[in-house]
């Protein structure tokens, strides 16, 4: 499979919508205003292309000096475990390397420890860390 990872600079819901859908992340697709919002105010945004078509975003927010969070990375279901969401990681940590703190928050499960773990990530109680989140 060939596919193309470059900055996404204009916000079009026809493609973020449905990638946000495939993965069943429902909170950004019930609101879709605030997610544009979100898109406009990012640090940085991703996407990996097969021609013309995304097929993975990766979204940080931060300053892009001392941190930068990971606020979302999503690839389509059908192109999943083809390296695009290893990538779209990489091409992100290549342009922020010199920043202190990468982090990220994603559910507690084996398949995304395995996956963030290969990537040479650290799971936040593994460096005597926690973390507080208000929703």
């Amino acid at each position: 499979m060939h596919y193309e990872i470059k900055a996404y600079t204009h916000y079009k819901e026809t493609e973020v919508l449905p990638l946000y859908e495939s993965v069943g992340w429902t909170n950004y697709v019930n609101r879709a205003d605030r997610l544009k919002d979100a898109y406009d105010n990012s640090l940085l945004t991703l996407a990996a292309y097969d021609a013309d078509t995304v097929v993975g975003l990766i979204r940080a927010v931060g300053d892009g000096v001392s941190i930068v969070f990971i606020q979302d990375l999503l690839v389509l279901p059908t192109y999943q475990r083809q390296g695009i969401g290893t990538s779209l990681i990489q091409a992100l940590l290549e342009k922020y390397k010199g920043v202190y703190q990468i982090e990220l928050l994603t559910d507690n499960t084996e398949k995304n420890r395995a996956f963030y773990e290969s990537l040479h990530m650290e799971a936040a109680d593994k460096l005597d860390c926690m973390a507080y989140i208000k929703m």
